[in-house]
């Protein structure tokens, strides 16, 4: 058995940060102390585009890369995968509105950011490796 510490990345470890960044999004969004009814659009779309960042990182897992299709699969999963990191950009955007709304303390912004920027990270990086491992197909 192979130490955690010792484990090279594997190929859903940027599904398993997607779905860490979900859920830890969700369960801070869901106190209501915090998180008050009165802005619920905001924290809807806070939560919705936490949500997407991971949907959109299994959507584009679940396209193969293999058979006749591949170019035009590489390009889809490419677009889901840019989509993905966006949607990253547009959540740290919204996290900054909502520290101002919901006075969020600066420990609990930097903690949330930093699991945004790795989940965005983990995606650009796999996007390079699926374009770098295509292009040494051809």
């Amino acid at each position: 058995m192979v130490r955690v510490e010792d484990r090279g990345e594997g190929k859903f470890d940027t599904l398993t940060k997607a779905l860490q960044l979900a859920s830890y999004t969700i369960q801070i969004t869901d106190n209501p102390k915090v998180f008050r009814p009165e802005h619920a659009k905001s924290t809807e779309r806070i939560v919705y585009l936490a949500r997407d960042i991971y949907h959109r990182t299994r959507v584009a897992n679940d396209i193969r890369l293999d058979g006749p299709d591949a170019r035009e699969n590489l390009l889809e999963r490419r677009r889901q995968q840019n989509i993905a990191i966006a949607e990253c950009d547009h959540l740290l955007s919204e996290i900054q509105v909502a520290k101002k709304i919901f006075h969020l303390h600066t420990k609990r912004i930097k903690c949330w950011g930093e699991k945004i920027e790795t989940a965005k990270a983990y995606l650009r990086k796999w996007r390079d490796s699926d374009a770098s491992r295509f292009t040494k197909k051809r």
